[in-house]
């Protein structure tokens, strides 16, 4: 997974095609996009806050790798990956910029419940935390991920297995009463299915057509409100947490809740336009996560942290195209991902 760096001539051409995004098709797309988070030059890797990727098992390690990676390219201070000890020689010969944490496991190589208390301990020295790629699935695992759901104090993004875990859970039960009563989550909140794994979470699966996955979307975020939020108990705005659901496929729709004022709440959504065939590969997902993981990190609000790491995601996959079209890896998206970084900047310079 290491960095590609691109020639000169390259970069000038890439620099091209960013510029041409101010009146290109996607002009509209990158004038709502929000900044980078600022890189000071008097910055030490602390300001850049640390990064917990928690998943991976036996048969799986290459996941959470990606995740932790991708993490430290997108702009965190430090990585930092918690894997089941029977994985952690293996995890840290994938990427030596990040340090691994072993933690407790069963006999099949995954998570034990009994990894919690030092899972959450571990979690308090960081700014961010990603839960579930390579994760495997497990009775002792649904418990263990809704825990993490609830106390989690930092922003949290949930992907893969987490979400089949949160699924069986019977957190966000289907008939609009959660078995965990009367608990909330104590930070912002990330989401990030494909089709299948939304509608295992949700008993909906979304159609291609944009406008069903908009209103999918918009439902499910609403039933968030009213799980967590209702009448039955009543919190103060400082408890109300901030979460976003990004629902993946070809165009993107990102749906973020904010609460805004005390009593009320705004839904935002939209559409991310970029990206291309060379995302259709096994690791993609855990990529992008690492990318969101690594912008929430460095302290940009969930919502926004979502959106821009779809964007640069995308433009990773788009870059490779135009060097060569086939035979794309995930970790190739985390090689470009720094001209992608580049490419965002410039694409927002030349559309404001």
């Amino acid at each position: 997974m290491e960095t590609y760096l691109p020639d000169a001539t390259t970069r000038d051409e890439w620099r091209q095609l960013a510029a041409n995004e101010a009146t290109g098709r996607r002009a509209d797309f990158w004038r709502e996009l929000p900044p980078l988070p600022e890189r000071p030059a008097d910055a030490h890797k602390g300001t850049f806050g640390t990064a917990l990727a928690i998943g991976g098992s036996r048969g799986m390690p290459g996941a959470i790798a990606l995740t932790g990676a991708a993490a430290l390219v997108a702009g965190a201070g430090l990585s930092r990956v918690a894997v089941p000890e029977a994985i952690q020689a293996t995890v840290a010969q994938f990427q030596r910029e990040y340090t691994t944490i072993p933690c407790v496991c069963d006999s099949a190589g995954r998570f034990d419940y009994a990894a919690l208390e030092s899972t959450l301990e571990e979690s308090r020295r960081a700014t961010a935390v990603a839960v579930g790629p390579g994760m495997g699935r497990s009775e002792a695992l649904v418990r263990f991920v809704a825990e993490l759901f609830f106390e989690l104090e930092v922003p949290a993004l949930f992907d893969a297995d987490a979400l089949n875990a949160l699924a069986a859970s019977g957190i966000f039960a289907k008939d609009g009463v959660s078995r965990f009563r009367r608990r909330v989550p104590k930070g912002p909140r990330v989401f990030t299915p494909h089709p299948g794994e939304f509608a295992r979470l949700t008993g909906v699966m979304p159609t291609g057509e944009e406008s069903n996955r908009r209103a999918v979307s918009n439902v499910w975020l609403k039933n968030y409100i009213a799980t967590f939020y209702n009448s039955a108990f009543e919190l103060e705005s400082t408890a109300r947490r901030p979460a976003t659901l990004l629902l993946k496929g070809a165009n993107t729709i990102i749906t973020s809740l904010t609460f805004p004022k005390v009593g009320g709440h705004r839904l935002a959504q939209t559409v991310n336009r970029t990206g291309d065939a060379n995302l259709a590969t096994g690791g993609s997902g855990d990529v992008l996560t690492g990318v969101v993981l690594g912008l929430m990190a460095q302290g940009v609000p969930v919502g926004a942290a979502t959106r821009i790491g779809a964007a640069v995601h995308g433009i990773a996959a788009e870059l490779r195209a135009t060097l060569v079209t086939r035979g794309a890896l995930a970790g190739d998206v985390v090689r470009f991902l720094p001209s992608a970084f580049d490419y965002y900047t410039a694409a927002l310079e030349a559309c404001h």
